[in-house]
Formats: C-alpha cells, structure tokens, sequence
C-alpha cells in the first residue's frame, strides 16, 4: 500500500476512526441477524498504512449484557498487500474463541478533505463456542461478523 507522504500512519494522533462511516453486522447467510452500529477500540498500523491488528469492543443488543471483543494482532496480506489475513479472538462474557480473520484495508486517494484515508473492511466467524447469537447457535450454524469502517486524517 503506499504511504502518504504528508502524514505518517504511525503516528495515532494523526488518525481517528469515522464513526459515521462505520458499522458492524453479524448474519446468517444471506439473513441480517443484527446492525451492530457502535463499537470503541483501535486499529493498529504499520508505518506504510497497512493494518497490522485491531482491539474492538461491541456493545450487543439490550437484552444482552455483555460485550462482543475481538482482536487481532500480527495480520498479515493474502495476495495482495491491500488483503488481509490471520487469527483472532472472539470474547463475550467469559467465552473465549479463536477465528480466522479476513478482509482489505485499501488507501483512497484524495477523500472529501483533499486527504487520503483508508477504507476497512474486516469478517470473521463467530463460532459456535460464544453461544451469540443464540438463533444461529440453536441451529449450529456460526454467524458470520462483518465490520465496515474508515480511518481519516485529522483535520
């Protein structure tokens, strides 16, 4: 991925997620089971822009107490540099489970303040061991987790 020469992807103050750019959905096949549009965490880069991991937390539905974390951390590119790859962990109360992290994480050229920003795209597995969401876990079939999201330079 290039690097942008006018601001350094290491450098976290420089960057901040898009909230209003972003959100999360866990479905079924093709069924949306839930909008997941909040979640706090970070995203970790590499000096040249590609992400290396992640740390979020999803606040689930109201009749959920707990919150979904996942994490990932040495990710590395599939066939691309613009693909990514590797391991996470999925927690939900004391539940603990590890899957298989996909996704892209693309530089987009002059964006709506005249800088580039990434675009991220990140799924995994949400396996049967975490018992959420309860529809699918009932019918032991695993749910698939998809987040949305954009990195921005400050202003």
């Amino acid at each position: 991925m290039p690097s942008t020469p006018d601001a350094s992807h290491a450098d976290p103050a420089a960057w901040r997620i898009a909230v209003d750019a972003s959100e999360g959905l866990v479905s079924a096949g093709t069924r949306l089971l839930h909008a997941l549009p909040a979640f706090h965490g970070s995203f970790y880069l590499r000096p040249a822009g590609s992400l290396a991991g992640f740390a979020l937390s999803f606040p689930l539905p109201a009749r959920h107490r707990d919150e979904l974390v996942w994490e990932a951390v040495e990710l590395g590119s599939g066939g691309s540099p613009r693909e990514i790859t590797g391991q996470g962990s999925l927690r939900l109360g004391r539940r603990l489970a590890f899957a298989p992290v996909s996704g892209r994480c693309v530089e987009v050229p002059g964006g709506r303040y005249g800088r580039p920003y990434l675009k991220i795209v990140l799924t995994t597995r949400l396996p049967l061991a975490l018992r959420w969401p309860p529809s699918a876990w009932r019918r032991l079939r695993p749910a698939t987790l998809r987040l949305f999201t954009e990195i921005r330079p400050e202003r």
